[in-house]
């Protein structure tokens, strides 16, 4: 299978200090992949790499296809309405679609996520999980060949966080875009992902394994497995 993203020995310095070792990461088309590690190690950078957002000291970041990321922070213009923020996505990334189409197409979306109801409000009005939502549905929207993820669901509580790890399994599932999402919790990458890459600590981290998941799918009622949980925490911790 081709890679959609290749990095290449690439390293990351800040003034004398490098935080990312030489690391050489390559993702196919269709994989979900998770970076996972402590925090500090590195991970949302190498995710602003791919992105585009920031550069290697040395090595190469190849990526091909176009992509869309969603922060923990959603990001939202708290000016324009949950179906608004949406249209404003599509009118950057697909400037010819007419009004009529935006508006289906961000209205498909929202009903997506569980939102068609608040379409017309705000981000002020919309809780925390519903305001990632809108962050989540947006970037599937400009249907991007790749999905940056960084951290999405960190800063919500656990009911919340499971819910919109389920929703976010079911957009996947439907189309199977190239996906690679930074995050420390283990059970969460293993419950989303096909391969696992786990980061030791900085300065000088980089990738130390690299672990398939061989959970069948849908995994809507699987629970993490206990042997892989203890073999990611042991590397966490090693």
């Amino acid at each position: 299978m081709t890679s959609t993203i290749a990095l290449g020995g690439i390293t990351r310095s800040y003034g004398p200090t490098r935080i990312i070792a030489p690391t050489s990461i390559d993702i196919a088309s269709g994989q979900f992949v998770s970076l996972l590690g402590p925090s500090g190690c590195g991970k949302s950078t190498i995710l602003s790499m791919i992105a585009g957002l920031d550069h290697p000291s040395t090595g190469e970041v190849t990526v091909n296809g176009r992509s869309a990321v969603v922060f923990q922070d959603h990001a939202l213009l708290p000016w324009l309405s949950a179906r608004g923020n949406i249209e404003f996505g599509l009118r950057s990334v697909h400037p010819s679609l007419s009004p009529l189409e935006r508006r289906t197409i961000a209205d498909r979306h929202l009903d997506l996520v569980g939102l068609g109801h608040a379409a017309d409000r705000r981000p002020a009005r919309l809780s925390g999980g519903m305001q990632q939502r809108v962050g989540i549905a947006r970037a599937f929207a400009v249907e991007p060949e790749i999905l940056l993820l960084d951290e999405p669901f960190g800063a919500l509580d656990a009911l919340t966080r499971r819910e919109l790890q389920l929703q976010l399994l079911q957009l996947w599932e439907a189309d199977r875009r190239t996906v690679v999402m930074v995050t420390h919790d283990v059970d969460e990458a293993i419950l989303l992902s096909d391969r696992i890459l786990v980061m030791s600590p900085s300065p000088d981290a980089t990738v130390i394994a690299d672990i398939a998941v061989d959970l069948p799918r849908p995994r809507s009622n699987v629970d993490p497995d206990p042997a892989l949980r203890r073999e990611l925490l042991g590397l966490l911790h090693s």
